[in-house]
């Protein structure tokens, strides 16, 4: 079984903390215009957004979440932190591209797509995969 795991994308980590950090900047900013609703909300989706990244960045560095390749299909981590196993005859493809500066991978599946973007695939990975018939 050719098996093939996927790398912590660190960039994604960067652009969601910049944006945190941006909503944070901004909260205050609604602060000081007696605007304290709108702050409270745009703090409290940065801290979460803040403390989710955190977790999941630490989960993938230390290989608890992470993504699965092989000849019998497709294993992920989904959003709420349950293993999902997608067999090989459900892939139609798996394609790669680059939206703002963020690499984001594309699974197509029979009915649905499911799009990664805190992993990117190396060239390597890549030339394994196309011989895994897996990338178009």
């Amino acid at each position: 079984m050719k098996e093939l795991r996927l790398q912590v994308n660190f960039i994604f980590y960067i652009i969601v903390m910049l944006v945190s950090l941006a909503l944070l900047s901004a909260a205050k900013l609604f602060l000081e215009m007696q605007l304290s609703q709108l702050a409270a909300v745009q703090f409290t989706i940065a801290i979460t957004a803040i403390v989710m990244a955190f977790i999941h960045f630490m989960l993938a560095l230390s290989g608890q979440n992470k993504v699965t390749i092989c000849n019998q299909g497709f294993s992920y981590f989904n959003l709420f932190g349950t293993r999902k196993f997608v067999p090989s005859e459900e892939i139609h493809k798996l394609s790669t591209r680059s939206i703002l500066g963020l690499k984001v991978i594309q699974i197509h599946l029979i009915d649905t797509k499911i799009t990664l973007l805190a992993f990117k695939i190396t060239k390597a990975q890549k030339r394994s995969l196309a011989q895994l018939g897996y990338l178009a």
